[in-house]
């Protein structure tokens, strides 16, 4: 039978201290991280620093087996919050960052009575971008995002695409770019010394100048 909300939340707090001490939400096995990234807006495209700077929604989504409880008795929640800060996240950065600015002022996860985490931190970043003006003032830019894990190999993340691109359903437009398209795609790379892969998450951000 379920257990009731006082002695779920006694549970979490145990598997809380858990994660203090443990690498990964799942001994032994490879943890499945669905990644995606909503784009909100593109506030400025500067050629002279060679950088992109935009508003990002991050949409990440594992299951964590010490954070599942039973849910069979109808007295017992389906799905909380907690702080981010207290359990295991990925550690997926922008590989080209300069600079990140964290938009929420508390950062927190739902988790669903099964260990689903979903976890949608929101910033302002700054990344790097080759740009080229040859074709000025009728010039496009092609600017990659590209995120992956510091720490763990694909043996240990499995990091994939929830889509093809980037959700752009709240896109806000910018008054002298026009977003073309912002495609994603999964990538592999195997090194000669390693069997283990790594593995990354790239997003093409393609503008074109709007000529006033």
């Amino acid at each position: 039978s379920g257990r009731p909300v006082k002695d779920v939340s006694k549970q979490n707090a145990n598997s809380l201290k858990t994660h203090k001490e443990n690498n990964l939400p799942q001994d032994g096995t490879t943890v499945d991280v669905k990644f995606g990234v909503t784009l909100q807006y593109i506030e400025d495209v500067d050629i002279v620093k060679q950088s992109l700077t935009g508003y990002y929604w991050l949409n990440l989504k594992w299951t964590d087996e010490y954070l599942s409880w039973d849910d069979t008795d109808g007295q017992v929640l389906k799905d909380i919050r907690l702080r981010a800060e207290d359990i295991w996240l990925p550690d997926i950065e922008l590989y080209n960052m300069l600079k990140r600015e964290d938009l929420r002022t508390r950062d927190t996860v739902v988790v669903t009575s099964d260990g689903s985490v979903t976890w949608i931190p929101s910033y302002k970043i700054t990344s790097l971008c080759t740009m080229d003006t040859t074709s000025y003032p009728f010039d496009e830019q092609t600017c990659e995002l590209k995120f992956g894990s510091w720490v763990y190999d694909g043996l240990k993340m499995n990091l994939t695409l929830t889509d093809d691109s980037m959700d752009l359903g709240t896109y806000v437009s910018n008054s002298d770019w026009e977003l073309v398209s912002a495609a994603g795609k999964r990538n592999t790379v195997v090194y000669e010394c390693c069997p283990e892969p790594y593995l990354d998450v790239g997003f093409d951000i393609k503008l074109r100048r709007i000529v006033h």
